[in-house]
């Protein structure tokens, strides 16, 4: 297997602002194989909340690549060999694992979702994310996802008046909205916090407090009049048991937990406790990442898969957007070209 990578920065359209910290550009680490004339390809997006940076990402899948079986369908290995690797998941196991997934695919020549046995159904709307900015700015960036056909929004908060800027939202748009305050509030603060949201008819709120929090979560939900959903609390399956009743679902991350095998894991482990999923994404993300999460999207809930539409020089195409609902292409494995 000749196997290449490399690391490509990506910009944002915007300035991408949460409650801890506003990128404009992002790095990425991209792991191309190829064998004769196939190529597979993945896609591993550092996230410094985790201490993870771009050089040490792509240390680890260079290094990495050789954990690959000869057998293109042989990923029970792969999965035991990348757990004892990367015991907490992480961007590098990712890259790797949609690689794996990728040129298994393609071997069995069928997309990934059929070869996943999730054809011929359909995922949910993915939603569209306004990172933070003044509440006039955030509206107008809502107005905008609406016009393209985006029936959910998913809004940041944790910075500034959360009333003021779902106020100037709901005046542009009406459709569904989920917010996320990315663990910027207390235990104590989060539930008078919720209640102020609502009046304006919101889905669920995600990872409101700390996520090392148990017991403030437990006590968040107790009083929460709205479904609450973690995101970083929840890394890997085994994360899942203990989160079980602080809250309603939980946010199911590629990159976070270390691709598809343990994603589908964490989806297994959730479903099996009443818990509802949402497949999510990082900030920036080729169509490559995007696709890997697009194509497992119909055994999950909810999707917030906009990473690649959040960036202006997306080096590839795969699984499109159109009015929210993912278009996927006939090719096999990922589907990912490059443009």
């Amino acid at each position: 297997m000749n196997a290449t990578v490399r690391t490509v920065e990506l910009h944002l359209t915007v300035p991408f602002a949460i409650s801890r910290a506003t990128l404009t550009t992002k790095k990425v680490v991209l792991v191309e194989a190829r064998e004769g004339e196939r190529v597979s390809r993945g896609e591993g997006v550092p996230d410094a909340f985790f201490g993870e940076d771009a050089d040490a990402v792509a240390r680890a899948v260079r290094d990495s690549v050789a954990l690959i079986p000869d057998d293109p369908q042989d990923l029970a290995t792969l999965k035991a060999r990348l757990d004892e690797r990367f015991p907490h998941g992480g961007a590098a196991c990712c890259a790797i694992d949609v690689l794996a997934h990728d040129r298994a695919a393609q071997a069995a020549g069928v997309p990934l979702r059929a070869f996943l046995g999730l054809a011929p159904a359909e995922p949910p709307p993915t939603s569209f994310t306004i990172g933070l900015a003044e509440p006039e700015v955030m509206a107008e960036r809502a107005a905008a996802a609406a016009a393209k056909g985006f029936s959910v929004l998913k809004v940041k908060l944790g910075a500034g008046d959360e009333v003021a800027i779902l106020r100037a939202i709901r005046e542009r748009y009406n459709g569904a909205i989920r917010v996320d305050p990315n663990a910027a509030w207390t235990a104590d603060e989060a539930p008078r916090r919720i209640d102020r949201l609502v009046p304006f008819g919101i889905e669920f709120v995600e990872q409101p407090i700390a996520p090392d929090d148990l017991e403030g979560l437990l006590r968040v939900r107790e009083r929460s009049p709205l479904p609450i959903v973690v995101d970083e609390a929840a890394v890997r399956a085994r994360d899942v048991p203990r989160l079980a009743g602080a809250c309603d679902g939980i946010n199911v991350k590629l990159q976070k937990c270390g691709g598809i095998g343990e994603a589908r894991a964490m989806i297994a482990a959730a479903h099996e406790r009443g818990l509802k999923v949402m497949l999510g994404c990082r900030a920036a993300e080729t169509s490559v990442a995007i696709a890997a999460a697009a194509h497992l999207a119909p055994a999950v809930e909810w999707a917030d898969l906009d990473g690649n539409l959040l960036i202006s020089d997306d080096p590839f195409r795969a699984v499109a957007v159109e009015r929210g609902r993912f278009v996927f292409p006939d090719r096999p494995g990922l589907g990912a070209i490059p443009v």
